[in-house]
């Protein structure tokens, strides 16, 4: 068993080499002892296939190091894993079945045939929303991650990575192989609780049964419904347009990510400029071409990389808006994301818990012509009426021009690298990929080598800095997996990664430790 540092809020532990059911078990019996014997203000655990992830400040983190120390295993009593079964109907007519086959040497048919044959055990859920890791895959069926990870896949396919098979639940990027696909939904996000919109659990058994052809899945989610009143038309939502708000920590054991503002300074500016609470919902724009229409007066905050409205003010201030008045927002000199706020917050439907819009869940407005957002419920602030206007001192607005220096914290699997990488990661400049989202922000420079380049698959946060085998690195983002099997060479620290997200497509970063590798 290995206890080892994961930044500066988190502690990773792994105590199995391989997911088996062996391994299971003592996972089983790990988390129960800590959720009978942490008190409220522990550290959070989220677990992996063979690991826990333990987050929280140092006083918790203290108390998990103290915790492991004195345990003994061995005389944990053994919990119960029998859990249910669940059937899952697949078509096999995946686009990597052949190169399935062909590494495994094996023909399509033995391929499905013993893919099919086990009864599965949910080890965890992670990467995405629902997305469960099976254990107990045939080892001729063993196939490694591709090279560079699609950038999207459906809802309900079914694929192999490494020695785990799994189904992805929701629409997105992946680097599994494809093998089938099945209809039945993993995960709801219309539901009211997180137990109702998740199918599976960890201990649950599940069973593949081949068929000739299966329905694509429906669309995850339902369109919220447009006011015809409001505050604000959209007129067009320009690069991107989503709601975001604190997010929702707390969510990774189902394979939710954090979610939240991807700059989540300048969105608590934006509400701080209307006397909002900091974690009330604000629009966040990515780049330009967002347009509106004031329906009635009102007071709006925008803060962040915007070159501000056509026309109207700079950014980084409260101004007032007339009804009738178009806002059409344009590009800065640099930086990406950029938030608007309103007095008492946009009201909006929260999803377990926020209001923080994930695409990729069904989670959050549907942009069209018509829709119209108003404010939140309840009591809102009022800005005194002799107020022209309100502005953040200069010096509260960090600079987002030049190449940005990001602090860096050693990652799990840093020694998985040569002294040469490690070297060049942080002496050589890493540019932007325009394949870069809320999900993750792609890096390409001098190619890095993990050996071995495939890990089995534990928890990741936000920041960590994932190496595929094509050996570009990534920077998780916070609505980036929240389980991979990539080595992280490093991981942000928390304060720098909105640094990071203010770096456009083509900008350069370089990174330096925040503490000398040990």
């Amino acid at each position: 068993m290995t206890l080892l540092p994961y930044g500066p809020r988190a502690l990773l532990v792994r105590y199995a080499d391989r997911a088996d059911e062996g391994a299971f078990r003592l996972g089983r019996r790990i988390a129960a002892a800590w959720e009978s014997e942490s008190g409220a203000d522990a550290a959070r655990c989220v677990d992996g296939l063979a690991s826990f992830v333990w987050t929280g400040d140092a006083v918790a983190l203290s108390r998990v190091r103290g915790w492991w120390g004195y345990r003994s295993w061995e005389r944990i009593a053994e919990e119960s894993t029998a859990g249910r079964v669940v059937d899952i109907p697949t078509e096999y007519s995946g686009s990597d079945l052949t190169r399935v086959a062909e590494l495994s040497g094996l023909s399509v048919g033995e391929v499905i045939r013993r893919h099919a044959a086990p009864l599965y055990r949910v080890h965890c859920l992670g990467f995405s929303p629902g997305f469960p890791y099976l254990g107990g895959l045939d080892p001729r069926l063993a196939t490694p991650r591709l090279a560079t990870p699609r950038v999207r896949l459906e809802a309900g396919s079914v694929a192999i990575g490494g020695e785990q098979t799994g189904i992805y639940s929701v629409p997105g990027p992946g680097g599994w192989n494809l093998i089938g696909r099945t209809a039945v939904r993993l995960f709801r996000p219309e539901a009211a609780s997180v137990d109702e919109a998740v199918l599976l659990r960890a201990g649950d058994r599940l069973r593949f049964i081949p068929v000739e052809s299966c329905a694509v899945p429906e669309r995850s989610g339902t369109p919220e419904r447009a006011v015809s009143d409001g505050v604000l038309e959209v007129m067009s939502p320009g690069v991107g347009l989503t709601v975001q708000d604190g997010g929702r920590p707390g969510l990774g054991g189902y394979g939710i990510p954090p979610g939240g503002a991807m700059d989540p300074v300048a969105a608590r500016w934006a509400n701080r400029l209307v006397d909002n609470p900091e974690d009330l919902p604000v629009l966040e724009l990515c780049l330009q071409g967002q347009r509106f229409r004031a329906k009635r007066d009102v007071w709006l905050a925008l803060t962040g990389a915007s070159g501000g409205i056509s026309g109207r003010c700079s950014g980084w201030s409260a101004f007032r808006v007339r009804a009738g008045e178009m806002l059409e927002f344009g590009p800065g000199p640099s930086g990406v994301w950029s938030y608007l706020a309103v007095p008492g917050g946009w009201g909006v439907e929260r999803h377990l818990g926020s209001a923080s819009s994930l695409a990729k869940a069904g989670f959050g407005l549907r942009w069209g012509p018509g829709l119209c957002l108003d404010v939140a419920r309840g009591t809102h602030p009022v800005i005194p009426g002799f107020t022209a206007g309100r502005r953040v001192q200069a010096s509260e607005v960090s600079p987002i021009e030049g190449t940005p220096r990001i602090r860096v914290w050693p990652g799990p699997q840093w020694d998985s690298f040569s002294v040469e990488d490690r070297e060049r990661f942080v002496r050589e400049p890493w540019t932007v990929t325009p394949q870069s989202d809320r999900s993750g922000y792609r890096l390409s420079g001098p190619a890095l080598h993990p050996n071995p380049p495939d890990i089995l698959s534990e928890p990741v946060l936000p920041g960590s800095i994932q190496v595929p085998a094509s050996g570009q690195p990534v920077v998780t983002m916070p609505d980036g997996p929240t389980v991979g099997g990539y080595p992280k060479i490093a991981i942000v620290d928390p304060a720098d990664l909105r640094a990071v997200a203010q770096c456009r497509p083509g900008r350069s970063v370089r990174f330096e430790w925040a503490t000398e590798p040990g």
